[in-house]
């Protein structure tokens, strides 16, 4: 199961130039929270919490609905492991 939770920012923290900007979200896939999408200009940008989405990191997306199934996606992909 894929949440989307609001998070609220400080509102220095985005310069949107007075646009009325929507709060940054929380992307969790299952109990693991994989990272927070911010708005900005042109979407929003994915920020990782959780090492195996860090291959997301600072991607730009159109809208967090596409940011959090990236996330899925990546969450589906096999993990490696060091033997």
């Amino acid at each position: 199961m894929t949440r989307v939770q609001t998070a609220y920012l400080d509102d220095d923290a985005l310069d949107l130039s007075g646009a009325d900007a929507a709060p940054a979200r929380v992307i969790e896939i299952g109990e693991i929270t994989a990272g927070i999408a911010v708005p900005e200009r042109g979407g929003v940008r994915f920020f990782s919490s959780e090492r195996r989405f860090d291959g997301l990191d600072g991607t730009l997306f159109r809208t967090v609905e596409q940011a959090a199934r990236a996330a899925r996606e990546k969450d589906r992909q096999p993990r490696l492991r060091a033997v």
